[in-house]
């Protein structure tokens, strides 16, 4: 018997990790893969049990699908353990889309086709073969976030049925069916706006997107104490006009939202980020620490930079902050000045609050926090740098948000009376739009 499986999915495609929210569930990879070409299992006995208690964490595929050529993949943290610096990843210094790239097809397939092996599991059922249905909202950098990319993202998801494979052991293997019934690709940055009002189950935020009482109000409180603010909470930014500060690996998006709208005139980003300053510091922390490393991928070198946060230091984060600072300042400079000139571009007063977050505005942070204080100061605009603990989250959260919400069902139903429609799914309009009257959203 197959089982069915309707799945709502918050897609953050990020350069350095995907965020994805799979029916409430945050499943966080680095976001690179790698092409094998035989099964890395031994037997079936240990290996199905403990790929099934820790399947994201080894994670192998087969693909077939119009989207990526047909393979063996291994995804995400288990390819960059098992492959280190032979891994493929989202190339972030020349111009081409993400959307034009393998990576978020093939990671995107693998992360749904293991959430619905571990539902059925879960659940008790037979792990055998499983057709997914599945609505899924994602984004691309505000640059790239053109028609034709869109249609190409939409094109890759929905054209087809996708059978991926998961391989649990040497023998034990499940079969996964994908469709998409709708995707709607915003851009970059825009999902945070629902993600600072609102926690999983529509209330103001207090904290975490989670609700949780024995949790205390971080995410807020020192926004709170520089502004001498109290009770702060997600309805503080309701109505706000924001000025975002996306920063990722490869870009930096600064899109600007009016209340919970954006406004596409000043809408802007730039290509520049720390998966930059990072892969220019490669050769460098190579070179001041010859006999640790031969060569680490941006992933890793960010881990590295990372466990200055954490209780267990890496052996080597010295010369990997000495390395590593001197891009960084390239790069945070150039993000200060576009920042000033979207400013000056809209209009101070029309500025409430510059909102920074995103994966490189964690690493980031002691260089150019006090150059974008300054300048809100100077235009007396209010600064949120979002703490490193939700700093990375957010659109996914906000994605989560949206795909569950009536704006995405109206999306969804406008999309699918359309010519598009059938012209990238080759399906009936008629008998999908009563398909999607009939079917729940949230």
């Amino acid at each position: 018997m197959t089982l069915k499986l309707h799945m709502n999915i918050g897609n953050d495609i990020g350069n350095s990790e995907i965020d994805t929210y799979i029916n409430g569930q945050l499943i966080r990879q680095p976001n690179v893969y790698s092409l094998i070409g035989q099964m890395p299992w031994k037997d079936d006995d240990v290996e199905v049990q403990k790929n099934l208690k820790n399947i994201y964490d080894n994670l192998v595929v087969s693909i077939i699908s119009s989207a990526v050529p047909t393979g063996m993949y291994t995804v995400g943290t288990h390819a960059l353990k098992t492959k280190g610096e032979n891994v493929t990843n989202l190339y972030v210094k020349g111009n081409e889309s993400k959307s034009d790239q393998l990576v978020p097809y093939i990671n995107t397939l693998a992360l749904v086709a293991a959430r619905a092996v571990q539902e059925a599991h879960l659940a008790g059922e037979s792990l055998d073969e499983i057709k997914v249905v599945a609505d899924m909202g994602t984004a691309l950098p505000v640059k790239q976030c053109s028609p034709e990319n869109v249609a190409t993202y939409r094109k890759k998801f929905m054209g087809e049925t996708h059978t991926v494979t998961v391989h649990l052991g040497l023998t034990k293997k499940v079969n996964v069916s994908i469709d998409f019934d709708y995707v709607h690709v915003l851009q970059e940055g825009t999902p945070v706006t629902f993600a600072l009002q609102m926690d999983s189950e529509g209330n103001w935020r207090t904290n975490s997107y989670e609700p949780s009482s024995d949790e205390t109000n971080d995410l807020y409180s020192e926004f709170a104490e520089l502004y001498d603010l109290e009770d702060v909470d997600g309805s503080y930014f309701d109505g706000k006009n924001i000025l975002h500060v996306d920063m990722g690996d490869g870009t930096t998006d600064t899109p600007f939202t009016r209340g919970d709208a954006v406004d596409n005139d000043f809408c802007d980003g730039v290509n520049n980020g720390i998966g930059h300053a990072l892969r220019d510091a490669i050769p460098d922390l190579v070179t001041l620490a010859p006999h640790a490393f031969n060569s680490v991928t941006r992933q890793q070198y960010s881990e590295i930079l990372k466990s200055q946060y954490t209780p267990r230091k890496h052996k080597f984060l010295n010369e990997a902050i000495q390395a590593f600072n001197p891009h960084c300042e390239n790069q945070t400079t150039q993000i200060v000045h576009h920042v000033n000139d979207q400013v000056f571009k809209i209009g101070p007063n029309e500025i409430d609050v510059v909102v920074v977050y995103g994966g490189g505005s964690i690493l980031t942070k002691s260089i150019i926090f006090d150059k974008l204080k300054e300048m809100c100061d100077k235009t007396r605009i209010q600064l949120f740098y979002v703490p490193a603990k939700y700093a990375v989250t957010l659109n996914a959260e906000g994605l989560d948000y949206f795909v569950r919400s009536e704006i995405y069902a109206h999306l969804k139903k406008n999309y699918m009376s359309s010519a598009e429609y059938t012209a990238v799914t080759g399906k009936n309009n008629a008998a999908q739009k009563k398909k999607t009257n009939a079917t729940p959203t949230a």
